[in-house]
């Protein structure tokens, strides 16, 4: 009888982590549907409320400066209290907060209740990837955090079906309500299964200030070239996910139909290389993640450069869009790996924390300025090519400093 409960209690203890997993991905998932779904939304309100293209992009900007106030203050609180209640609460006040956009009718103070669901994000945005973490110190990391990355364009796919059904059969309001009930859920989810685990690192000095935390991090030079790695490939990134059917129509003369078709390649590339990569880190990059991380980026330069030679070759597009996104999407869960494993232990929540929050800066700020850039070049190729020489230059910088 006892051996039978040991062996129950191997088989919870080897198979629960998979079961948290999974609840992570669908609290992200739940989050993301709220945040990403702001993007169809944004053009719900252009139609009702006869909005400018300047002011339809701020209704998107506005969700995504919220984050930028909150994940660092988040991740100091995981760090010290834990995930669960975090992420939990965190979600459910991020659906109330958009239950309240319900009730709005004047465009000011919707950007202000979009600022603070932004915030509220910020916690689903720190919070899983740590989660995910104390659960698997080594063995499988890389692949469980990139599951759990998944529920970012899932959360988004879903967002765009379901909200554009919503609007066209029901109302503007009925969008709002199904985005709430969706988040909520997601943070009840989260709250009634997660469990934190019981081996995970407290922290040894409870009287540790932030700031004292923040010096400590910033005083961490090893995390430094992994900090421009996520600046530059999420600049990319963006990038690619604002302006790559622009790109296609105007350099390559594709009718926005099938622009849109190419753009949902690279997303789903990238779907899959956020586990694929995650994966290969796992099993054959353990120690060394940073290498393979380079070699991502390498293959990001050098795609992003040869992409007018594959414009008007079908079959190759298909291909190459594909492999694009894994690169230049899916890097996104070996750098989390990557920053997780240079933190100290006890700030893991607050070191992520601080990526995030600098790829959050550059999440609002690339899309605008590459616009820009088209706009004094009068290219997008150029534009891109000169993006490409700023991801090269982050991998030669990861290189310099693992060499050191």
């Amino acid at each position: 009888m006892n051996q039978c409960i040991g062996i129950g209690g191997i088989f919870m203890n080897t198979y629960y982590k998979w079961i948290i997993v999974l609840v992570a991905t669908l609290s992200q998932t739940a989050a993301t549907f709220v945040t990403y779904g702001m993007g169809p939304i944004a053009t719900f309100y252009q139609i009702e409320w006869n909005l400018s293209s300047l002011q339809t992009g701020f209704i998107v900007s506005a969700v995504n400066i919220g984050p930028i106030f909150s994940m660092i203050l988040f991740g100091y609180l995981m760090d010290k209290k834990g995930k669960k209640q975090i992420i939990g609460w965190g979600s459910i006040l991020l659906g109330f907060s958009a239950l309240l956009l319900m009730l709005v009718n004047d465009y000011t103070v919707l950007l202000i209740l979009l600022l603070v669901v932004g915030i509220w994000y910020g916690s689903a945005q720190t919070g899983g990837s740590t989660a995910i973490v104390k659960w698997f110190p080594d063995k499988h990391r890389g692949l469980a955090i990139g599951i759990r990355q998944t529920g970012i364009p899932i959360g988004g796919a879903l967002a765009s079906v379901i909200l554009t059904y919503m609007y066209h059969h029901f109302s503007l309001s009925s969008v709002h309500l199904v985005q709430g009930l969706v988040a909520i859920a997601g943070g009840l989810l989260f709250l009634l299964i997660y469990q934190e685990p019981k081996n995970r690192v407290t922290v040894a000095a409870t009287s540790v200030t932030l700031k004292e935390k923040l010096n400590a991090i910033k005083n961490n030079k090893n995390l430094y070239p992994i900090y421009i790695v996520g600046i530059v490939m999420m600049t990319l990134q963006m990038i690619l996910v604002a302006h790559f059917m622009s790109y296609l129509h105007q350099e390559g003369g594709y009718s926005l139909t099938e622009a849109g078709q190419y753009l949902s390649l690279v997303l789903i590339g990238g779907m899959v290389g956020r586990v694929a990569i995650a994966w290969i880190s796992d099993q054959f990059f353990a120690q060394k993640r940073e290498h393979l991380l380079m070699m991502v980026m390498a293959g990001a330069v050098i795609l992003t450069v040869i992409l007018p030679l594959m414009l008007h070759v079908e079959i190759l597009m298909l291909l190459f869009c594909f492999v694009l996104g894994f690169v230049a999407l899916g890097w996104y869960s070996l750098f989390i790996a990557c920053v997780t494993e240079q933190s100290n232990p006890n700030y893991v929540g607050l070191t992520v924390s601080a990526a995030l929050t600098l790829n959050q800066l550059f999440i609002v700020i690339a899309p605008t300025l590459f616009g820009f850039m088209v706009t004094i070049f009068s290219s997008y190729q150029l534009a891109m090519d000169i993006v490409a020489i700023f991801v090269a230059l982050g991998a030669v910088n990861l290189y310099r400093s693992i060499k050191r």
